[in-house]
């Protein structure tokens, strides 16, 4: 039975894929989150859940998140927050505190298998998933929300020099929307607007799954595979970081 750590449960992204996985017979989930009742409110039958265990806490409670990673065959980063503001410092933080945990359960038990890691990023932070963008566009997006992809850069690039005893894809959608699942597609050469967070969740997963390395350390992106989307003013480029939790 697989088993998956969500870090940042609560957040758009997070409770998606909590979703996904609840809708799974076979899966086994951790849920960090600073809040569980939380978690309970905006995700339907996290409550009764028995394949839910609920971790509640800081990043920087380390005895609390080694036992959230413990034994987890891959790990979601997907803390947010929701303001672009000078020096935040999320997506780094949270894959410092990850990376220190598996060290920490490396040490104590040589020789163990270590979880894949899949973190949300932004297409924005991909040039070749945004040809279909203006120039412009782009620019003002990236413009608006510079901090927060300030802070998913220097995220990927500390997983990135990992590599020689990590594993960890980053996933790079384009804009977000509240909507039912209507089927998805990894990819590694495009992004494309407006996609689920249902979608991006189910994508995810996949990514996560698939133990055959051929993810490590790739930038990938999930696009839908139906056309008929809900085009919704919630939008977002870059998704979790901007639309918020």
């Amino acid at each position: 039975m697989p088993s998956y750590a969500v870090l940042g449960a609560t957040g758009n992204t997070g409770r998606a894929i909590v979703q996904v996985l609840l809708d799974r017979p076979d899966a086994t989930i951790h849920a960090y989150c600073r809040s569980k009742e939380k978690l309970y409110r905006l995700c339907p039958g996290a409550e009764t859940a028995k394949a839910l265990s609920i971790f509640q806490g800081h990043l920087d409670d380390n005895g609390l998140i080694d036992e959230c990673l413990r034994g987890t065959d891959a790990v979601f980063l997907v803390v947010a927050i929701v303001d672009n503001m000078p020096g935040c410092s999320i997506a780094m933080l949270t894959a410092q505190a990850v990376v220190a945990s598996l060290q920490r359960l490396q040490s104590s038990s040589p020789g163990i298998c270590l979880p894949r890691l899949v973190m949300i990023s932004s297409a924005s932070l991909e040039p070749s998933f945004c040809d279909d963008v203006p120039a412009p566009v782009h620019w003002i997006l990236k413009t608006a929300v510079s901090h927060l992809y300030r802070d998913l850069a220097a995220a990927e690039t500390f997983l990135r020099a990992q590599s020689d005893w990590l594993s960890a894809t980053f996933v790079k959608p384009g804009g977000l929307v509240h909507d039912e699942a209507r089927g998805h597609e990894v990819r590694l050469d495009r992004a494309q607007t407006p996609l689920s967070f249902l979608d991006l969740a189910a994508g995810m997963v996949e990514v996560a799954d698939a133990d055959d390395g051929r993810y490590h350390m790739r930038s990938v992106s999930v696009v839908p595979t139906s056309r008929n989307i809900y085009r919704g003013v919630s939008v977002a480029e870059g998704g979790e970081y901007i639309v918020g939790p």
